[in-house]
């Protein structure tokens, strides 16, 4: 039997009696993955059948020599799993179950797109955007570290945009590992993508700080659409990024993303909190370049936990919040507004009716413009009285000395 007849095969009947096989979506060295339904959920809800994610150990032929360590590393991922799905951004375990001696785990199904499925259908990311799988995954992956785990596969294919709410959920654990433990140093090499691997891990030394540098790479690739081998230079060993972004960022977001890939680990940030600290501290105080964010709507509850726009003149205020009315929306979670006679950014948190805060921001920019107009005025006519006083007593000693002249 030929490697692609092999690879598209999968059960035809149902799976510990409930789980009937869809589709396959994906296999690598150590097992497929299938999109199912459980047909039992049917039988409880008295509703259509809930989609599930079916994993199935099945080393490829070229790894049967690798199956006792495959084993290990799925059985693993079926822990790790029931540890860290309790985030809400890692999609929750189900079950795990053998049948004919293989195992199987069975994981909620996310409805929604990749980073890289978004990259290819909307073009690249903007540095608002990138901000906010910054401020979406680092929480994330402290999480995992603090539980002693390195997920080793941060790339853009392993990030889900969720369709309900817009979370992003990060999945894919068969190359996860328990830190410290060097039960699989012996095949490190070969788990994860080597185009997103930090050099420690590609040389089986994976650390924390791997994934921060795999994450760095993630944000690289969606800026500029292009594969992070292509934005090295191996003969200087540099990265070329810069050259070949498609909208410019700001010079605080660039210097984050130097140090996330730095090749010495020890020059890298540390810990996912350190990134938190620093990206939040540079947004309180930049002035964001061509950033508007893209628009990705749920008309129930539309939110966005960064939105900014850029400087266009001759506008009154630029001002995602008029776009967002203009578009109908009915809810956001933040805005971010440039006022372009001050110069200046203004950011409102928490969540509001988009009417309301268009008539909040509105109100807010008129007073504090006259605000600056009544100062003004103010230092206008102190002046003069000023001017006016220093004149005054020259003018009447000027008077006093011709009434005093007395004619020949």
């Amino acid at each position: 039997m030929n490697v692609c007849s092999e690879r598209y095969q999968w059960p035809k009947s149902l799976l510990n009696n409930r789980y009937r096989i869809l589709k396959p979506i994906s296999q690598d060295g150590v097992g497929k993955t299938f999109l199912a339904i459980d047909e039992k959920s049917q039988e409880k809800t008295d509703s259509t059948c809930k989609p599930c994610i079916i994993k199935q150990l099945f080393p490829q032929r070229h790894h049967v020599h690798c199956h006792p360590i495959a084993e290990k590393l799925f059985r693993q991922e079926s822990l790790l799993l029931s540890e860290l799905s309790q985030h809400p951004q890692v999609p929750l375990l189900l079950e795990t179950f053998e049948q004919n001696g293989q195992p199987y785990i069975v994981q909620e199904w996310i409805d929604g797109q990749t980073l890289e499925e978004e990259l290819a259908s909307e073009g690249v990311f903007n540095e608002a955007e990138i901000r906010q799988i910054l401020q979406e995954m680092l929480p994330v992956l402290q999480f995992f570290h603090e539980h002693q785990v390195i997920h080793r596969d941060i790339k853009p294919a392993n990030i889900i945009r969720r369709q309900t709410d817009g979370k992003l959920i990060l999945v894919d654990f068969g190359g996860a590992l328990c830190a410290p433990t060097s039960v699989f140093e012996t095949i490190a090499v070969q788990i994860g993508s080597p185009e997103y691997g930090a050099p420690e891990q590609i040389r089986g030394k994976a650390i924390f700080t791997s994934d921060l540098y795999s994450l760095g790479l993630t944000c690289l690739h969606l800026l500029t659409q292009m594969s992070p081998f292509d934005l090295l230079d191996c003969s200087e060993d540099a990265w070329l990024w810069r050259s070949h972004l498609c909208i410019p960022i700001s010079s605080s977001l660039s210097q984050i993303l130097c140090k996330l890939l730095q090749k010495t680990a020890k020059r890298r940030y540390q810990s996912a909190t350190e990134v938190l600290e620093d990206l939040n501290f540079f947004s309180k105080r930049i002035v964001p370049s061509n950033i508007t964010a893209r628009m990705r709507i749920n008309y129930d509850n539309y939110e966005t936990p960064y939105f900014g726009s850029s400087c266009i003149d001759n506008l009154k205020y630029a001002s995602t919040i008029s776009y967002a009315a203009q578009m109908n929306l009915p809810l956001i979670d933040s805005i971010t507004v440039f006022d372009p006679q001050t110069q200046e950014w203004y950011h409102i948190p928490g969540k509001k009716e988009v009417k309301e805060m268009e008539q909040r921001i509105t109100a807010f920019l008129i007073l504090w413009r006259l605000l600056r107009a009544i100062t003004a005025t103010s230092l206008i006519w102190l002046t003069i009285l000023c001017f006016a006083s220093s004149i005054q007593p020259h003018s009447t000693a000027s008077t006093m000395r011709v009434n005093n002249l007395k004619p020949f």
